[in-house]
């Protein structure tokens, strides 16, 4: 039986990776892997979910922790917004074991683009709203498509939203954090692009357990490449939508990820709170037996 299952395993990766060529969509709901079946040295390289609707979706699964301890995988995946997934993508999240689905996004933001959850998911979503740019949402909207944006600093918008994480949206953030040991099974979190908001929270959750500052930004970063063609896209649509007015330029600034904007929320930690870990401990909750059960929960040894 071990066998059989091991070359089941085999055959399923080598259909993703033929696949690739030609897109992971290509690939029917049951074909596409769950990454936490397939053999262990092959995990990484399919961190990225193949799902057509939201390409910034990924596992956490597969860091190391200092203690050498590694984040099972299959456990917690971050996103960008769930509106635009096909009914395959539907079908294929349908299989993850997903129990708890957390939206950061604004009410506005979400309303304007609702996630598209198959119905066996669509009561797990929880609404978690985080304030983005400290900017009424639908007026920001409104002067970055005209072309207004005189004073709204575009260029800095980012480094500043991760210091007002970490000075006012924490109370948020900690119930999103304890939430992940209240229910068993997966979880998926995510806002709109999933790397702000989200970034922020999948950087406090490997901090908690403790993975090394280099390596939740490594992750941190990566947004960039997973979002490359839909923001490209995107770009694309603003400047045709609002006739050339759109400042595509400054939102550019917005589009991506850089080490300064995190880094942002590292200083204001270390700043207020001493260190990152008082900031885990006294603005989170992450006490030491709040990070035992988060420890046990999502984490194994290495080589599992």
């Amino acid at each position: 039986m071990f066998r059989h299952r091991s070359l089941a395993l085999t055959l399923a990766s080598a259909l993703l990776l033929a696949a690739c060529s030609r897109g992971p969509e290509a690939l029917a709901p049951e074909q596409r892997p769950l990454v936490s079946e397939l053999p262990a040295a092959e995990r990484a390289q399919f961190r990225h979910l193949p799902i057509q609707g939201a390409p910034n979706f990924r596992d956490l699964g597969g860091y190391k922790t200092s203690d050498g301890s590694t984040v099972k995988w299959g456990m917690l995946y971050r996103t960008d917004a769930l509106n635009d997934l096909t009914s395959n993508d539907q079908r294929y999240l349908e299989r993850l074991n997903i129990k708890r689905i957390v939206d950061f996004r604004l009410l506005e933001e979400a309303g304007d683009a609702p996630d598209k959850l198959p119905p066996s998911l669509a009561p797990l979503y929880k609404p978690m709203p985080v304030m983005f740019n400290g900017q009424n949402y639908n007026d920001f909207v409104k002067r970055v498509m005209k072309g207004d944006t005189e004073g709204l600093h575009l260029d800095k918008l980012l480094v500043d939203a991760n210091r007002l994480f970490v000075e006012q949206g924490s109370p948020i953030f900690r119930e999103w954090l304890h939430g992940l040991v209240q229910t068993d099974g997966a979880q998926v979190f995510h806002c709109t692009a999933g790397k702000d908001r989200t970034g922020f929270a999948a950087a406090i959750f490997l901090l908690s357990l403790g993975v090394p500052k280099e390596t939740v930004m490594q992750d941190y970063l990566l947004s960039n490449q997973n979002l490359q063609k839909k923001n490209e896209s995107a770009l694309w649509k603003m400047r045709i939508f609002s006739l050339g007015r759109a400042d595509t330029q400054g939102v550019q600034h917005l589009m991506g990820v850089e080490p300064a904007y995190l880094q942002s929320a590292f200083d204001t930690m270390e700043k207020q709170y001493g260190s990152i870990d008082n900031y885990l401990r006294e603005a989170l909750g992450v006490d030491d037996e709040f990070r035992a059960q988060l420890r046990a929960r999502y984490l194994e040894a290495a080589g599992n």
